[in-house]
């Protein structure tokens, strides 16, 4: 049964859809049915929408009124509204200490991981001394023991060029990772201590003098001194 079906579509006509004819190549491609389908279905949706908004501006009430116009306003035919985006004192500390707390918690996650990546590389803090140790196997061994005599391990230089060629790439892949957190950590703690000198400066019931050098650019606050 399969074959015969195949054996039909096979000698079954194949239909072509025409193009456009040659003097009106000018217009374009020939549109089909499905183009004009949906033409149609976005010309009449929109005339839908255009009507319901027609309608809509002929029932308007001229004298209505909502709160929402005090805040709006019209601006190149279309409508803004102003957010109001004041807060309370007490809402700007408590905003101030929690972003205190966060600053405080990632720069001690930066100091724990570039603490981690000091302890693996070296060059960092101190010079690394290379040491040895060699294992035999009773105390005669160890009496009769000549480092002289003794053949060292595989040295950097005698190593196969591909592994020692992985081994810089990620030592220098590590280094580049610790100067960034370095410089993250340094960005974290300069955030801290500003965010602080604002929380101070805001919490301080005395005036606060500010003081800028102009050389470099220094701020410096002074508080005048209040009886205690």
């Amino acid at each position: 049964m399969s074959s015969f079906k195949n054996a039909a579509q096979a000698q079954r006509r194949t239909h072509r859809e025409r193009s456009q004819p040659a003097h009106r190549k000018k217009f374009g491609l020939l549109e089909k049915h499905k183009d004009y389908v949906i033409r149609a279905k976005d010309f009449n949706k929109k005339k839908t929408i255009t009507k319901q908004l027609r309608t809509i501006a002929d029932e308007k009430n001229p004298d209505e009124y909502y709160r929402a116009m005090i805040k709006s306003s019209l601006v190149d035919g279309k409508h803004k509204t102003e957010k109001d985006n004041s807060m309370s004192a007490d809402a700007m500390k408590l905003l101030k200490t929690q972003d205190a707390n966060y600053l405080q918690v990632k720069l001690q996650a930066e100091k724990q991981k570039i603490a981690k990546l000091q302890s693996v590389l070296h060059d960092t803090r101190h010079e690394k001394v290379n040491t040895h140790t060699v294992f035999v196997d009773s105390d005669t061994e160890v009496e009769t023991f000549d480092p002289d005599d003794f053949e060292p391990p595989v040295k950097r230089d005698e190593q196969a060029p591909d592994i020692h060629k992985a081994l810089c790439k990620m030592k220098k892949q590590q280094y580049s990772l610790l100067r960034l957190r370095v410089q993250r950590a340094e960005s974290l703690g300069q955030a801290a201590a500003k965010l602080k000198l604002q929380r101070t400066i805001a919490a301080s019931k005395g005036s606060v003098k500010k003081t800028v050098d102009e050389e470099t650019g220094v701020a410096t606050y002074k508080w005048r001194k209040t009886k205690s």
